[in-house]
């Protein structure tokens, strides 16, 4: 499989879509054909041994998950009456909103208060809301998915003014090191093992015939490096089958479509689509249908959000990689917890979430108000375990 060179408009401070090609193979004749002929019976073996381990790795995901359990805190930060800002990069995207609702939730059940900012992709409206945190003298601020690096003075001078700060959701950047007033709370482990779990379902649903385009998503380091994983996961998994890529950012979402119907006229034998957040799953959808692809892909994405469950449940979209987005933001607030205690962050090495598919989802109750709440998940029972590591149960 090959995809044409893409070339969506660029964003000024994230990365540029660029369409890359994938996977040729030919078989000569004589010595080098014997040599390849073997080469490919080793491949097939490999992949059929993929996909037996991909189906036993998804259907391990089929119920609900097992929350972790946490140390409990050097000492109980006392946040009663103390105010914090959750600086969301893009609070459209229910994902990240979800994460900010959790955030309130949890430093709430504390006995705090938190107002999320909406970030807007854009790294001057991230500084600004950076900015009003420190002039409001909010007592701590904990960012989603904004890199150190895309607004160091800011973060610096709200640390400069006492205010905690907890830069959640990407590895640290920027050179900056993690002292008493700002931690990182890298959750980047589980996001790549997120992005494997991907590849993992598109593996285990379309066996070794599967030919999948993985739509990459550039917006930060975190992003890239997470696509990449699950690149080099779908590969380990079925090295015979085929993919090709395209990439694209938030700022030029709405190139998407284009670019996965070209991708897909010139890849015909494309049997699957891996979109990594539901967000992004209606542009793709377009480009499935102008490109005369409609009923013959299967769309894998993962965020869980209503419309992603629906899509889903009217099979529209195969696979839907779970993310407990409330659970996600009690995890947030317990950096800011660790923190606060003096104690050190710990990064974000628990994958915890669900696989949607047909067969799990109609029994759901899809209702709107259902994506703020722990029902898809099977209850909030974590929330006791951070209370308790926290000494406030």
């Amino acid at each position: 499989m090959s995809s044409p060179l893409i070339r969506p408009r660029l964003a000024r401070t994230l990365a540029a879509a660029v369409g890359v090609a994938a996977l040729v193979a030919a078989c000569g004749a004589g010595e080098k054909g014997a040599a390849q002929d073997a080469s490919v019976t080793r491949a097939g073996a490999t992949a059929t041994a993929g996909v037996a381990k991909a189906k036993e790795q998804m259907a391990a995901l089929d119920g609900a998950p097992s929350w972790p359990d946490f140390t409990k805190l050097s000492q109980s930060p006392d946040v009663k009456g103390r105010k914090f800002t959750y600086v969301a990069f893009g609070d459209q995207v229910p994902v990240i909103h979800g994460i900010g609702v959790g955030v309130q939730q949890a430093l709430g059940a504390a006995g705090a208060t938190v107002n999320i900012c909406d970030g807007k992709f854009n790294p001057t409206a991230v500084a600004s809301c950076l900015k009003t945190a420190g002039d409001e003298k909010v007592d701590g601020v904990i960012t989603s998915f904004v890199d150190y690096q895309m607004a160091g003075p800011a973060f610096e001078a709200l640390v400069g003014k006492g205010v905690k700060v907890i830069v959640a959701g990407v590895a640290p950047s920027g050179g900056r090191k993690a002292d008493k007033n700002l931690a990182f709370y890298d959750n980047t482990p589980r996001v790549f093992k997120l992005h494997e779990a991907l590849s993992t379902s598109a593996v285990a649903l379309g066996g070794e015939q599967t030919n999948v385009i993985w739509a990459r998503l550039m917006d930060s380091t975190t992003t890239q490096t997470a696509s990449k994983k699950g690149i080099a996961k779908f590969k380990e998994l079925c090295p015979s089958c085929g993919i090709a890529t395209t990439e694209f950012t938030t700022v030029n979402v709405d190139k998407l479509g284009s670019a996965v119907s070209a991708a897909l006229v010139a890849n015909p034998k494309t049997n699957a689509v891996i979109v990594p957040v539901d967000s992004y799953v209606p542009p793709v959808l377009q480009g499935i249908q102008s490109a005369g692809f409609a009923g013959k892909v299967k769309v894998i994405s993962s965020s869980s959000d209503l419309a992603g469950l629906q899509r889903v449940k009217a099979g529209q979209q195969a696979s839907d990689l779970g993310t407990p987005v409330l659970y996600e933001g009690w995890r947030f607030a317990h950096a800011m917890m660790q923190l606060l205690a003096g104690d050190e962050v710990t990064k974000g090495e628990e994958f915890v979430s669900r696989n949607f598919t047909s067969s799990n989802v109609s029994g759901l109750d899809l209702g709107a108000q259902k994506y703020l709440s722990d029902d898809w998940f099977g209850g909030g029972a974590y929330r006791d375990k951070f209370l308790a590591a926290w000494g406030q149960s």
